[in-house]
């Protein structure tokens, strides 16, 4: 029996009261305020569960994501997985190799490997986007003959009966023949098909792992899986551990190197009630624990607890760690609620699919309505800092005299903000020096520096030597600076704060109050799960503030009864398109280029970055050129796919495989109703910006010595650079960069969304005004990238942090106002 299974066996036995106690059960739990070295102690009959050590001990590893259940009928997974295994057939003529991992690789078909199985788990249960009950009804269409000639025309007739064939029963070639026909068809709802089911088939294929954490595809293609060095720093601590004596003397600094600082900061949700409410109370929160009946259901009117704080601060990523940490250094009570979970160090997996479930927002499997921009986004405490590649760039200063002059925000051109900028930058410890330049970003700097293009250093929230490429799934060591390392250790610190991971704002809670105009916010309600229930608390707060995501933000608004127009429109996303370059490693040592041991995963993610169409000096809306993080499944969604075999000879080539990519400032726009409902519209210069990024990324990745590339459009075509003439090559710069982008031909993605909640000077024009309040309720503040007036251009952390940190400021003042009466 685990020490989870241990815990809920004795749940049933619990009694409160103080460590030490000879009570059957006890608990205590604490952020020192005097500075004690105190943490959690739950003492369960005759077990006893310190979080500290349940922590530090990976306790949390033992969660493993349980298996989906899949509802999909007999006839919806057999054409389920006939696509599946079109898309990945079991291939037995590949280039001979006496490899057993790559004959495995190219023997294995999707459902060989189990693939479909956990693609319908994932449709029944996990897919909320609104094409999801269209593609059920597709793969029953697929089982029958009538819906087979639909999408498949003659391709499915046969001299033989039944002379029409349902899809599962058409030949490979057959299948692929019409797999292909999808990618490039006129109707979009086909090209639609075709792209959901590449993407689902290709990232599941390549991150599904099995007992030992393993995958059949990555030996064959050069994948190491977690980081090397982090496997070896888990295996040193569960091996050797620590002397006792150890353990007393260097008891915190030992718990922040292993599991990081915000250990004494958590209240975890999941023990029972009156566990929860002591500790609330232990950080000085007053809490009132409803007892209601055993069956009676909680809801808004009768919730299980109600806890009062100065600041109720929803999100705890850029946004809304700054602000916690501000007001709680400032003296006040602050609480912040987090949707995610909270990933410790030890407990990171490293591993791309458990990453993008537990640390993005709907399991990493965000897109728009159309299928036409797939959106990443974080949701785990740190939100997308805890995720994101470590870039840290200042607002330009043609934006802030744009949001200054167009918008008539003129905190964007005040001493305040120049200020802010500073102060977030420091407190990130934010720096521009590389001592060793990974395999993308050292292709796209040559590749600049020959072409004659500009070339800088990215400044980063890491140090000079941080040589990582799985900043994407989590901090191992706490040396990428996001909020869960800097602004919410503050919070802990100052013993004025809690953070509550695993539960969900549902609704901002507000009050009419004689002789205002406008509404109070007065608090927040929140839901999570409770030993397999749906629970409801309450706080009360003086001030609130929404930092749930631009793509979250809205929802939370409007469920709470906010009326303005102008929530959830005016979104940005940052479209983003790649190229790609190979680099084999094959001859001497000394001609290999970059090094032989350098692959595309590893190494700093962002170290260097062109503005050669970005456009600064003039309109300000082009594009900048930068490099991806891209690890097998993702890599293998962005990949081209014209056949089960050519597919696996590009993966087969993964490790020495550079892609650098355009990321346009974009003038189109659209709207979020809520995560699962996303809908926008690529503008005609926004389109251009990119083509133009691309065609300068193709040069950038010939000058720096590439043997062959290519783009994501579906034709797959590929140009090798050393066999062409200088005509040959300008001819397939120019077809391939000007093909269109908006037609569902090209992977489009978007790491940044912003703009859905907007910052301005009136409401009929925005959400929020320049000091971060709404226009609708009174002492509701919103602090994340939802509020940017336009689209920003580049990398958003920094001015995220830093219009939060001037937020904080008008809180501070407020709260100082309400103390005083």
């Amino acid at each position: 029996m685990n020490i989870l299974q241990q815990e809920k066996a004795s749940m049933e036995n619990i009694t409160v009261g103080r460590s030490g106690s000879s009570r059957k059960g006890s608990f205590r739990l604490g952020l020192g305020v005097d500075g004690a070295k105190d943490h959690t102690v739950i003492e369960l009959g005759s077990i006893t569960i310190d979080t500290h050590k349940f922590l530090l001990s990976g306790g949390e590893r033992e969660k493993k994501l349980h298996p989906l259940t899949n509802s999909l009928s007999p006839r919806q997974m057999k054409s389920l997985s006939a696509l599946c295994d079109t898309i990945l057939p079991s291939v037995d003529k590949f280039v001979d190799t006496s490899d057993e991992s790559v004959t495995k690789f190219y023997q294995t078909s999707a459902s060989m490997a189990g693939t479909p199985q956990r693609i319908g788990g994932m449709i029944s249960e996990k897919l909320k986007h609104p094409l999801t009950g269209l593609m059920k009804l597709v793969l029953w269409l697929l089982s029958t003959w009538f819906g087979t000639f639909i999408f498949c025309g003659m391709a499915c007739l046969s001299t033989k009966f039944p002379f029409i064939h349902t899809y599962p029963h058409l030949p490979m070639d057959k299948r692929q023949e019409i797999m292909r026909s999808w990618s490039l068809s006129y109707i979009p709802h086909f090209r639609m098909l075709f792209r959901t089911i590449k993407l689902l088939t290709l990232l599941i294929f390549f991150t599904q792992i099995d007992e030992s954490e393993d995958n059949v595809s990555w030996k064959a293609i050069g994948y190491c899986g977690p980081d090397p060095e982090f496997k070896a720093q888990l295996n040193y601590h569960f091996l050797h551990g620590t002397s006792k004596a150890e353990q007393e003397d260097k008891e915190d600094e030992h718990a922040a190197e292993v599991i990081g600082p915000l250990y004494k900061g958590l209240v975890l949700l999941n023990y029972p009630r009156d566990i929860t409410a002591d500790a609330l109370r232990r950080f000085g929160f007053p809490v009132s624990v409803n007892r209601r009946k055993h069956k009676a259901v909680p809801n808004l009117s009768s919730p299980s607890m109600v806890i009062q704080c100065d600041a109720v601060v929803v999100g705890s990523g850029s946004g809304g760690g700054v602000i916690a940490g501000v007001l709680a250094k400032a003296g006040y009570k602050v609480l912040v609620l987090e949707k995610g979970g909270y990933s410790a160090r030890n407990n990171l997996s490293l591993l791309e699919g458990p990453t993008m479930e537990q640390m993005y927002l709907n399991g990493g499997m965000v897109a728009s309505d159309d299928m036409g921009m797939f959106i990443l986004s974080g949701s785990t405490v740190g939100g997308g800092s805890a995720i994101n590649w470590s870039a840290c760039i200042k607002t330009p200063q043609h934006v802030c005299k744009e949001w200054c002059d167009k918008h008539g925000l003129e905190l964007f051109e005040s001493k305040l903000y120049r200020e802010a900028l500073d102060a977030v930058c420091e407190k990130m410890k934010v720096q521009s020096e590389i001592e060793d330049e990974g395999f993308n970003n050292a292709i796209l700097r040559r590749g600049c520096e020959e072409m004659g293009y500009p070339v800088s250093n990215i400044p980063r929230n890491s140090p000079s030597d941080h040589y990582c490429g799985w900043c994407c799934m989590g901090c191992k060591d706490g040396r990428k600076k996001g909020t869960s390392e800097t602004w919410l250790v503050e919070l802990v610190k100052s013993g004025n704060g809690a953070i509550l991971p695993g539960c969900e704002a549902i609704k901002v809670l507000h009050k009419k109050k004689e002789g205002r105009d406008r509404k109070i916010a007065c608090g927040v309600a929140f839901e999570f799960q409770h030993k397999g229930s749906r629970d409801i608390c309450v706080v009360e707060s003086k001030v609130t503030i929404v930092a749930c995501g631009t793509l979250s933000t809205p929802a939370l608004l409007k469920r709470s009864g906010l009326r303005n127009k102008n929530i959830g429109r005016h979104l940005h996303l940052h479209p983003v398109t790649m190229a790609w370059g190979y680099f084999p490693n094959a001859g001497s040592a000394s001609e290999v280029w970059p090094e032989a041991y350098k692959k595309s995963y590893e190494g700093g993610i962002m170290t260097a970055m062109s503005t050669v169409v970005a456009e600064f000096e003039q309109s300000g809306y082009g594009a900048v050129i930068q490099t991806p993080a891209l690890h097998p499944g993702m890599f293998s969604v962005v990949t081209p796919w014209t056949s089960g075999t050519d597919i696996r000879d590009r993966m087969r080539k993964f490790p020495r495989t550079a892609h650098i990519f355009a990321l346009a400032r974009d003038q189109g726009s659209g709207t979020v109703e809520s995560p699962n409902r996303i809908s926008y519209q690529m503008a005609n210069a926004d389109e251009e910006s990119l083509k133009k990024g691309i065609e300068k990324v193709l040069r950038i990745l010939a000058a720096a010595g590439a043997e062959e590339i290519g783009t994501h459009h579906n034709k797959g075509r590929t140009l090798n650079v050393k066999q062409v003439s200088y005509n040959e090559f300008e001819k397939f710069v120019k077809e391939e960069s000007s093909r269109p982008l908006r037609d569902l031909s090209t992977p489009l993605c978007s790491a940044h969304q912003m703009g859905s909640c907007r910052m301005g000077c009136n409401a009929k024009q925005s959400v929020v005004n320049q000091t971060g309040e709404t226009w609708e309720v009174e002492g509701l503040y919103v602090a994340d990238a939802s509020v940017f007036p336009t689209a920003l251009g580049v990398n958003p952390m920094v001015t995220v942090q830093a219009i939060a940190y001037c937020t904080a400021q008008s809180v501070v003042e407020v709260l100082r106002r309400k103390r005083s009466k």
